[in-house]
């Protein structure tokens, strides 16, 4: 976690009147990144951070009081932005279909997030259920999301239910983003 936290730090550093300028920062960067056997050549600044992520993941979970339905679809909206971010960093089309599951699965395969007799019951399990966050987070911000405008259909008023998919959402978003950074950085 502190790695993590460094890396945004020299990634997306706070305002402030002393910030260390843009070359030490970038210097501080392969530093951090050489002791876990990155060379200086592999140290590329990424399009966004984990500070980013969580971020996201509060913009959409401040939104639960008000408005559940708003609430999913920016969690929604979080996991696919990760997703696609990801994909055109490891230079990759995105999948543009809509379909999260596919996306979600495309950036699983992209960071070799394997499922199978090879892996461990309790990995395969926890990357099952990921999969199924990601359909499940799909098909009721189709039904009960704002992003439709549907003039009649599900509306989602139960603030824990999407508690649920929002926490989820950014659970699932930060952890393909800590994956990401660990092989961007650390391969």
């Amino acid at each position: 976690n502190q790695r993590y936290a460094l890396i945004d730090l020299c990634l997306n550093p706070p305002r402030m009147k002393k910030c260390p300028t843009e070359s030490s920062r970038h210097e501080l960067l392969q530093c951090l990144l050489q002791s876990d056997g990155a060379t200086p050549l592999a140290c590329d600044l990424s399009k966004f951070s984990l500070s980013g992520v969580r971020e996201q993941w509060w913009v959409a979970s401040s939104r639960l009081p008000s408005s559940p339905a708003s609430a999913i679809t920016a969690a929604r909206t979080l996991l696919e932005s990760t997703c696609k971010t990801i994909l055109e960093e490891c230079r990759q089309i995105p999948d543009d279909s809509g379909n999260l599951h596919k996306l979600f699965k495309q950036v699983c395969v992209t960071l070799d997030l394997k499922t199978g007799r090879d892996m461990p019951k309790s990995v395969n399990e926890v990357m099952s259920g990921l999969i199924s966050l990601a359909n499940g987070l799909a098909a009721i911000s189709n039904e009960a999301g704002d992003r439709h405008g549907k003039a009649e259909g599900l509306r989602l008023e139960n603030v824990t239910v999407a508690s649920l998919f929002v926490h989820a959402a950014g659970i699932a978003a930060f952890f393909l983003t800590q994956v990401h950074f660990d092989r961007k950085y650390i391969q």
